[in-house]
């Protein structure tokens, strides 16, 4: 569909001219050592951020934590290549491939939340095999992690070549789910935020990625979203880190279990409807269980090599084989 591939065009942003006009515009007001956080501003980070200020986190830990709203994941890469953040999330394939290219980043875990194959009740769609000759959306490009993922398990599961024997189309979140709901694609392949809401909307889960993950041998939830920076400032700072990691954990801790905080963040979430603001809370808490946060490091590189195989050099770059060192380990999630 040449719409969705024209959508996918106009995500783009110059992010090189909007970083140097960005500023921390909100920080905590705490004493204590400053961090600076690039944030996707309609971001589920921004929730989390927001609740570690609210319930007080950041001040017990001695985090001052200044946000630096950015306009897409694109600008917050530049912004902390570029000096002008301290930490923005993003995930580790990310982390790995830059490493293979000598710069040097790391990754500490923060979500397992990756989302899932969506279609309507009465698509037709209940199955993989049922995407032949349809077209389909995915959210990203064609070197997204999830659908990199699907196509792998795809192949291994159903013999099933879906970029050749169904009709992928790439383009931007929100405007999928919209496609979805007026019936233009059989399916979407969305971000677990956008899922939700597709969920709420009474759309079916087609095949989770956790399902996904288990089908390729990988048969524990796998962090693959997480908080993201330089490792020399990781050096420099270890106990900054350490403490505001350690208050990322205590709200995740919060956010799991208590439903007034959930109430307060309403506002910030976007969710009008009860239905929407349930599905969202519900699948961030999916995603933020202590126990399966811990990075298991054969297992991601054995998720490494899957990756790579489906998405080559466009994916990975030189790093054929996962760095080890892409990995903070020292501020594992507790529970």
């Amino acid at each position: 569909m040449n719409g969705i591939r024209f959508l996918r065009r106009g995500m783009k942003v110059l992010p090189a001219l909007l970083i140097s006009a960005l500023l921390p515009v909100s920080a905590q007001g705490a004493d204590g050592e400053s961090i600076r956080i690039g944030v996707l501003q309609f971001g589920a980070v921004s929730w989390t951020l927001d609740a570690m200020s609210h319930l007080g986190f950041d001040r017990a830990h001695g985090v001052k934590v200044e946000v630096v709203p950015m306009a897409a994941s694109n600008a917050a890469q530049i912004a902390l290549q570029g000096g002008a953040v301290d930490m923005i999330t993003s995930d580790w394939l990310w982390v790995a491939r830059n490493r293979g290219e000598g710069r040097a980043y790391q990754f500490a875990s923060n979500s397992t939340s990756l989302g899932a194959l969506y279609a309507k009740a009465d698509s037709g769609v209940n199955t993989l095999a049922d995407l032949k000759g349809k077209e389909f959306g995915v959210a990203g490009s064609p070197v997204d992690k999830s659908w990199l993922l699907l196509q792998a398990y795809a192949k291994k599961q159903q013999q099933l070549d879906l970029a050749k024997d169904a009709k992928p189309s790439f383009a931007a979140p929100p405007a999928l789910n919209e496609l979805l709901l007026r019936g233009k694609l059989a399916a979407v392949l969305n971000f677990w935020p956008y899922g939700a809401r597709l969920h709420a909307a009474g759309m079916k889960t087609v095949i989770d990625m956790r399902d996904v993950l288990a089908g390729l041998g990988v048969d524990r939830p796998v962090a693959m979203v997480g908080w993201v920076f330089q490792e020399k400032w990781a050096q420099a700072n270890k106990g900054l880190l350490d403490n505001f990691l350690a208050a990322s954990a205590e709200t995740n801790n919060v956010l799991r279990n208590n439903d007034a905080e959930w109430t307060r963040l309403r506002p910030l979430m976007k969710a009008d409807a009860d239905v929407d603001f349930l599905a969202l809370r519900d699948a961030y808490r999916e995603g933020v269980v202590p126990s399966e946060l811990h990075i298991d490091v054969p297992v991601m590189r054995k998720l490494y090599a899957l990756l790579a195989a489906e998405g080559g050099e466009d994916l990975v770059g030189k790093a054929r084989e996962l760095d080890a060192g892409s990995f903070y380990l020292d501020g594992a999630a507790k529970p």
